[in-house]
Order: structure tokens, then sequence, then C-alpha cells
């Protein structure tokens, strides 16, 4: 039974090891709508995206990143549960003492391939991989103690997976002057983006019914029936409008949505993977005979689209000569493989204590659907060019045996 808990956990960790934010994100923990000028404002407030009065490049896998977490097993469990022969009672109460009804696999990955401003507009493409599953506490529990109810039930609320992958080209338009503010109001510019997207794979939860009963009078019975969509190449489009607005020389704040009218609508390849099983009446006395009925098929699905969940973000950023603060504010309307209804607050921090060598400090808060994440980067800075390498911990204030996911990040820029 372990082994079998075991690949349901590791095939959602795999399914989520796709995804995606701009890997310099990782280096403040996600508060980043206002840090990102040139290229990177392309996705993430278009509206600055001159205002370093500098033209930058992004070159093929100089900005990269990828995190793999959950919220409920640290590394120290997952080795125990892996390594031991057997669980008693007291391992496996420690598996499930973490979790708050549910396991959930979060995973993001971001890889530029290429990228350049020019005065107030930017064009650039990367790679992006977005992956969450979900187990239900109840599954877990049936698994590792077997049956202690009559019935179980299970759906695809609390037992699901999903993954994405595509490759964007995005324009972006910003330093536009909002008119009509009256001049004693300080001013606000604007941006937009769009994005012409090609989906690589997707895969999605379709359907997750399973019923497990067991009671003296009828036996043990199954009733399971499982539906995964898959697509293959695919084309969409998604629009990102940003704002922001220097306050005073020392402090800016801004507002962005994206992924507005996103989706990608699948061409190539569109099909539903199928597994069912089923028993009826199973007693100790005829348990070796053939009552047993499992199988899987797959056939041609109609064409469907995947909706890019639309997020709101607002944001705040106090400037010092040495130091940076920020705070971002992040609200999703739906619950998608890319979103999540859930809002979520991060702070960064970012430290010149000299002119080459940048630090930078992230802490992004805990919910019911995240962990607390805190990052930690280091960078080497020229006239003409940066490089950045971070690392990012979950629940766990440095990376160790007691994070329950990690993070890397590398972000290069050149500019003249």
């Amino acid at each position: 039974m372990k082994k079998i808990i075991s690949f349901a956990v590791i095939s959602i960790m795999a399914v989520s090891a796709f995804a995606t934010p701009s890997a310099k994100s990782f280096f403040f923990a996600d508060s980043y709508m206002l840090r990102a000028n040139g290229v990177e404002a392309n996705y993430w407030n278009p509206a600055k995206l001159s205002a370093n009065n500098d033209s930058d490049i992004w070159l093929p896998l100089g900005n990269s990143g990828v995190q793999i977490s959950n919220n409920a097993l640290d590394l120290d469990t997952y080795n125990f549960f892996v390594s031991a022969d057997t669980l008693n009672a007291e391992g496996k109460e420690r598996i499930l003492k973490d979790m708050d009804g549910s396991i959930d696999f979060n995973s993001t990955a971001n890889i530029s391939l290429i990228g350049v401003t020019m005065g107030n507009t930017a064009i650039s493409a990367s790679g992006h991989f977005h992956g969450k599953g979900m187990l239900s506490e109840d599954f877990l529990r049936l698994a590792l103690y077997g049956n202690t109810e009559e019935e179980y039930r299970f759906n695809k609320d609390t037992n699901n997976a999903s993954a994405l992958s595509y490759i964007d080209v995005t324009y972006g338009i910003g330093d536009i002057i909002v008119p009509y503010i009256p001049e004693n109001i300080p001013q606000i510019k604007a941006g937009f983006a769009a994005s012409l997207l090609t989906g690589i794979a997707c895969v999605e939860t379709h359907k997750f019914d399973v019923l497990f009963r067991s009671t003296e009078d009828e036996g043990a019975s199954l009733d399971s029936d499982i539906e995964l969509r898959t697509g293959v190449l695919g084309a969409g489009f998604k629009g990102m409008l940003g704002l922001y607005s220097e306050i005073t020389p020392w402090l800016e704040t801004g507002i962005t949505v994206d992924n507005i009218a996103g989706f990608i609508k699948w061409g190539l390849s569109k099909d539903i993977i199928h597994y069912y099983a089923s028993a009826d009446s199973v007693y100790i006395s005829n348990a070796d005979t053939d009552i047993f009925t499992q199988g899987n098929e797959r056939y041609k699905s109609g064409a469907f689209t995947t909706n890019l969940g639309t997020e709101m973000r607002l944001a705040a950023l106090v400037k010092h000569k040495y130091a940076t603060l920020s705070a971002d504010w992040v609200q999703g309307f739906s619950n998608t493989v890319n979103s999540s209804k859930v809002g979520r607050l991060s702070f960064g921090a970012g430290f010149m204590p000299t002119p080459f060598l940048p630090l930078s400090l992230g802490i992004s808060l805990p919910n019911s659907s995240n962990p607390l994440k805190v990052s930690y980067g280091l960078g080497l800075k020229s006239k003409s060019s940066e490089i950045n390498l971070a690392i990012q911990s979950y629940d766990s204030l440095f990376p160790g045996y007691k994070s329950k996911g990690i993070s890397f990040g590398t972000a290069l820029r050149i500019w003249f």
C-alpha cells in the first residue's frame, strides 16, 4: 500500500514539475511587480518598460527558475516515509498530521528565450510551465489504515491534477502618460502587453468519482471512474494592462491585471484517458474469485480550451539609495492551473551595500493554499550587466530538511 501512495504522490509531483512566473520573482518571494523594468516589465507591469531609461537584452536560458512545493510534507518526513520498510501508527500519523484536508502540490518554471527593449516598447519570448495537484487526506488515510468507515466518496474538488506548458511571444508598450490628471495629483503612466501563445501540452482532471463501501451485510464494493483530458499543440492569447505612479521620489504604487482574455485552444491532439475499476459484494470467503474489473481506454475528445485565470496585482515600492522595500498583493478570480482565488501577500527587500553587490530577501505569507516562502538572492553588477542567483525555501526560514519545497532562480541582464 505504501508503494501505491508513493506512486500517487510522485505522479502528482511529476505532473506539477511544469510551471511559471518570471525567474527574477524568486529573488523577492513574488514581490516583484514594481521592481521589473526593461524586458521583464512585459510580464509584470508594461507601464514600466522604459523606467530605467536603458535598453536591455534577454538572452536564451539566462533568466530561468523552477520550484516544487507542497503544503504538508517536509523533506525529513518524505525521507522517513520512503525509507521505512513498515509504518506503525506513529509513522502514519506523522505523515497525516500536517495536512489540512488535503495535500497540495504546486510547481512553477520559466525559461527566457529572447527579448529586447526599444525605447518604451519591448518584444520577448519565454517558455512557461505550470502544474498543480491535490490528494485528499481521507484518501491517504484510507490507504494507510484501511477502511474504518462504511463509505468513502472522493471527487474532483479534492483529488485532481493539472499541468500546462506553452511558449509566448509578447509585445509590450509602456510609459504612456494618462491624460486629464489634475496637476496636483502625481502623474500616472500606463502600459499594455499582448501575448501570442503556442500551447505545447496540457493535462487536466476531467472527472474523478470514486465510491468505496464496506458493510457486514453487503461486503465491500468499489466504483471508480476517473478521466484525464489531454491536449497537444494549441494556440491562444493573453493580455496585460498596467498602471504605476511615482507618488514621491521615494515611493511608487501600481496595479496590473494579467491574463486578460487568456486562453489556449488545443488543436493537434485532443484525447480523454478513462480509468475505471469496479467490484461488488466482495467477502473474504470469495476474495480469490474474479470479481474485480478494471481497465483503461483512450478516445478522442471534442475541441476544448484551457482558460488562463485572470489575476489582479497591487503593489507599493519604497526606494532608498542603499535599500528598497516592496509589498505585492495578488488576487485571482478563478481556480485554474495558473491562478487561485485565494489571495497572497508578499514582501521584498533589496540591498546595495556596494554598487556591485546587490542582495535580496523576500517573504510570502502563508495561506490556505500556499506555505510560507522565504527567498535569498545574491548578485554581481557592472555598468553594463548584472548576474544573480537565488534560492527559496517553503515553510522554513532556511532551505533544509524542514523545507516543504525549494526554488532556484538565475537572472542575467545586459543593457546598453
